[in-house]
């Protein structure tokens, strides 16, 4: 299930002045609700994979090995979370790209 996360900025009641960033998370008006622990395993591969992607923009912009190690590590950690993924997460998964019987 691929969630949308959206960043903004909120200003809290009662007169602070303070404005503060948040993360909306939404996983689309047709999408069937997977559990709580499917959500965070999704929103946990999606954020290595964010992570794994800033590293790999690291590397190519500064040659630095360190980065790319951290890349590797980040996608390592990606993959594993795929492969401990439910079998209702990977259901749903497979029904969203159309492949009900994957």
């Amino acid at each position: 299930m691929q969630a949308s996360i959206a960043m903004a900025t909120v200003q809290r009641r009662g007169g602070d002045a303070t404005v503060e960033p948040v993360a909306i998370v939404s996983f689309g008006a047709q999408a069937e609700p997977l559990s709580l622990v499917d959500q965070e395993r999704e929103l946990r591969i999606q954020a290595e994979g964010l992570l794994l992607r800033a590293e790999m923009l690291a590397w190519e912009r500064t040659g630095d090995f360190d980065a790319h190690g951290a890349a590797t590590r980040h996608q390592a950690r990606m993959y594993e979370l795929i492969k401990g993924r439910t079998e209702a997460a990977r259901a749903c998964l497979a029904a969203e790209r159309g492949m009900p019987d994957a």
